[in-house]
C-alpha cells in the first residue's frame, strides 16, 4: 500500500484524454491509494461529471483546485500552449500539505505500477523528469544552461517541500516574463532554465515519447538509445505526443493500448465518434503535395530534404546517420587485439556506426572476429607501400564519406591514406611535424595514458570530449573441427598452452626453464601444448628435443589464427611470454599467466581486474610460474 498523488491541468477539450489517463493509473495501481488533483480555470458540468465517473469504478479521491488564469496573463504563450500548461508550476504552492506529487499531461497513459517512480528519493532536486528528445543542444544553447540535458515537462515528479522553500514559482515567473524573446516552449523552457542542474534525469520508460523517436527527431546515442529500446518493450508512462489516438493519422505504437483503456471508460462512445468525424491528414495534403511540397524524409535514419514540383521529386541527402569509422593498424597481433577497446568505445558513443578495420592481409582474422567490428580491409605494406599501391587502395576502397579515421602509432603511411580517403576527422598521437600536418584539429583534449591499449583507445576522447570506457577486449571466433582441433580434443587431460617465444629473444623463456615447467605440468597429470610460429619458435622446439624433452604436444607452425583461438578455448590455462598470444587469451577469457622477462609490463600487461590473468615480471622462477596456474 501507499498513497500516490497525481495532478492534471485539463480544459474541456482535454477532459476525455484525462479520464482515460486517470483510468490507466487506477488499472495499474490497484494496490495503492490514489488521489487525483485537477487544476482548472473553467470546466463544464459535463466535464466534471466525466472526471467523477472514475470514482464509481475505483476507490480514489479527486481534489479540484480552481486556478485564476488571469494570474498568468503576462506569461509567454504560443499557439500550441494554453494557459493550463502554466498551472503545473503552481502545484506545490496550491497543495501545502504535499511533499511529493506527480504531474502528468492529459495525453499520457500509465502502463505499469508507479511505485518505483514514487519511491525515488528527490533529495535536493526540484524535479525528476525525462530528457526531451528533439533539438536538445539548441535548447541548451538558447537558454544558456549549465546542465547538459533538457527535460520534457509533460511528466514531472515534484519535490514540493523544496519547491516551496526556495520560492520557485516566483523565480520561474520572473524568468518567463523577463525572457519572452528567447523563450520558445513557454513553461518547459522556463522550468528547465530555472531548475537547470537541480533535477534527476529519469529513464525514458517514465515518459516514453514514441512519436519523436519513431520519426528520428532525436539526437541521442549510446546509453540513451539503449534506454529507449528498453523503454519501448514495456514503458511505465506513455506520452502520446503528436497526433492523438482519437484522431485519424495517429501512428503511435501505443494507440491500441490507449483504446483498450478508453473502451472501459464513460467517454468511449464519444471518442469513437470523434475519431470517425476526424479528417485523415494524409488525404488532405495529397493533392497539394503533388503540386508543390517541401519536407524532410528519413530513411534508415539518413535525413533527406524532398522537394516536389508538379509531381517531380528532387531529393537531397542532408546528413548520414550511419557514420563510418576507420581504424588503421598495420602492426601485429597484440597491437590489433588491444584496439578492440577502441572499437567497443566507438560503438558505445556511436551505436549506429560502422567500424572498419584496416590491417595487413595476414592479420585479417585477428580483426574480423573482434567484438563490434563490421568489416576488415587489408593493405599489403610489403607490396603496395608506394604511390601506385596507395592509388589502388583508394580506388578499391568500398566506403565513402568517412567520418573518422583513427591512425594507431602515428603511422605516416596510414595518415596519408586517411587524407586520401578524405576522412572528416583524422586522429592520432602527436609525434612530429608531419603527424600534426596530416591529422585534424579536434576541439577536445585527451588524457595521457601509459598502457598501449589505452593510448589508442584514448583517441576517442578527442572526438567525444568524454572519458573512454574501460572495457575488456573481446575476440569471438567460430568453433571449428579441423584435424589439429580433433587432435587436441582427443587428449584426455587438462591442457596447458604455452607460448615460450616472441619476436625479441630477451623476452623468451629460457629453454632450461621450459624443460622444468613441462615436467611439473606432466607430473600433475596435465598436458603441455607449445604454440608459436616462425623460425624462432621452430628452433626453440628443436632445442627442447635436443635436451631430451619430448613429452609435450607441439603445434608450432601448425595452426592459423582461428585454430590457435580454438586451441586456447580448449585449454585450462595459458602461459605466455608473447603479448599477442597473451592478449588473445585475455580476449577469449582464458585464464592466463603473463610472463614478462625483459619488456615493459606497464605498457603491455593484462590490466588488473579485467581478465583472468596473473602477471609475473623480472626473473620469475619456474616454481613461481607453475604456482601461478592455480592463481588464475
Amino acid at each position: 500500500m501507499g498513497k500516490f498523488t497525481i495532478a492534471y491541468a485539463p480544459d474541456d477539450g482535454y477532459v476525455n484524454m484525462t479520464v482515460v489517463s486517470m483510468f490507466s493509473v487506477l488499472q495499474n495501481n490497484i494496490d495503492s491509494e490514489i488521489e487525483f488533483i485537477i487544476l482548472y480555470s473553467e470546466l463544464s458540468e459535463a466535464s466534471i461529471n466525466k472526471l467523477n465517473s472514475i470514482k464509481s469504478k475505483f476507490n480514489c479521491s479527486i481534489r479540484y483546485i480552481k486556478v485564476n488564469d488571469s494570474e498568468f496573463a503576462s506569461f509567454p504563450m504560443s499557439k500550441w500552449v494554453t494557459v493550463q500548461a502554466w498551472f503545473r508550476i503552481k502545484i506545490p504552492d496550491l497543495c501545502p500539505d504535499l511533499e511529493k506529487v506527480l504531474y502528468l499531461d492529459c495525453d499520457t497513459m500509465i502502463n505499469q505500477s508507479l511505485r518505483s517512480l514514487f519511491e525515488i528519493d528527490l533529495k535536493d532536486s526540484y524535479v525528476a523528469a525525462v530528457k526531451d528528445v528533439w533539438d536538445v543542444d539548441k535548447h541548451l544553447k538558447r537558454l544558456s544552461m549549465e546542465s547538459d540535458s533538457y527535460f520534457n515537462s509533460g511528466v514531472m515528479l515534484f519535490n514540493c517541500k523544496l519547491w516551496r522553500k526556495d520560492n520557485l514559482f516566483n523565480k520561474i515567473k520572473d524568468y518567463a516574463i523577463k525572457n519572452k524573446k528567447i523563450i520558445k516552449f513557454c513553461d518547459q523552457d522556463s522550468l528547465n532554465k530555472v531548475i537547470d542542474t537541480k533535477k534527476i534525469n529519469l529513464h525514458p520508460k517514465y515518459n516514453f515519447m514514441d512519436t519523436w523517436w519513431r520519426n528520428y527527431y532525436n539526437q541521442y546515442e549510446a546509453d540513451d538509445l539503449r534506454d529507449y529500446e528498453d523503454a519501448k518493450k514495456n514503458p511505465v508512462i506513455v506520452h502520446l505526443t503528436g497526433p492523438k489516438p482519437d484522431m485519424k493519422g495517429c501512428q503511435n505504437l501505443m494507440c491500441e493500448k490507449w483504446w483498450y483503456y478508453a473502451r472501459l471508460t464513460e467517454v468511449y462512445l464519444e471518442e469513437t465518434e470523434k475519431f470517425k468525424n476526424s479528417k485523415d491528414p494524409n488525404k488532405k495534403k495529397k493533392i497539394l503535395s503533388k503540386i508543390f511540397n517541401i519536407k524532410n524524409e528519413y530513411r534508415n535514419k539518413d535525413k533527406w530534404k524532398v522537394l516536389t514540383i508538379l509531381g517531380i521529386k528532387i531529393k537531397f541527402r542532408l546528413e548520414h546517420d550511419e557514420k563510418i569509422f576507420l581504424i588503421f593498424n598495420t602492426a601485429f597481433i597484440g597491437d590489433i587485439l588491444l584496439n578492440n577497446t577502441l572499437v567497443q568505445n566507438i560503438k558505445y558513443f556511436y551505436p549506429h556506426s560502422k567500424v572498419v578495420y584496416v590491417v595487413q592481409p595476414q592479420f585479417k582474422d585477428i580483426a574480423k572476429y573482434q567484438k563490434d567490428v563490421d568489416d576488415v580491409i587489408t593493405f599489403n605494406k610489403k607490396k603496395d607501400n608506394n604511390l601506385f599501391g596507395f592509388l589502388k587502395f583508394i580506388r578499391n576502397f568500398p566506403y565513402k564519406n568517412i567520418f573518422a579515421s583513427f591512425v594507431i602509432y602515428s603511422n605516416d603511411r596510414n595518415l596519408v591514406l586517411s587524407r586520401m580517403l578524405k576522412a572528416k576527422h583524422i586522429i592520432t598521437e602527436p609525434h612530429n611535424w608531419f603527424t600534426k600536418l596530416m591529422s585534424t584539429k579536434e576541439k577536445y583534449n585527451r588524457k595521457t595514458y601509459i598502457h598501449k591499449r589505452d593510448i589508442s583507445t584514448g583517441l576517442i576522447e578527442s572526438l567525444t570530449g568524454k572519458s573512454l570506457l574501460n572495457l575488456p577486449i573481446k575476440y569471438d571466433v567460430p568453433e571449428i573441427n579441423t584435424e589439429v582441433i580433433k587432435q587436441v580434443k582427443s587428449i584426455d587431460k587438462e591442457l596447458i598452452s604455452i607460448t615460450a617465444t616472441s619476436k625479441f629473444k630477451p623476452k623468451d623463456m629460457p629453454v632450461e626453464d621450459a624443460v622444468e615447467l613441462i615436467n611439473l605440468i606432466n607430473n600433475s597429470g596435465r598436458c603441455p601444448i607449445f604454440l608459436g610460429a616462425g623460425e624462432v619458435a621452430r628452433n626453440y622446439i628443436n632445442e627442447l628435443n635436443k635436451m631430451g624433452c619430448e613429452n609435450f604436444i607441439s603445434l608450432v607452425d601448425k595452426t592459423d589464427f582461428i585454430e590457435l583461438a580454438n586451441v586456447l578455448k580448449l585449454s585450462k590455462s595459458l602461459i605466455s611470454v608473447d603479448t599477442g598470444t597473451m592478449h588473445m587469451g585475455n580476449a577469449l577469457d582464458v585464464p592466463t599467466v603473463a610472463v614478462f622477462y625483459s619488456h615493459s609490463k606497464e605498457l603491455w600487461a593484462p590490466q588488473e581486474g579485467l581478465y583472468k590473468s596473473f602477471v609475473l615480471s623480472g626473473k620469475p622462477t619456474v616454481e613461481e610460474i607453475y604456482k601461478a596456474l592455480d592463481k588464475v
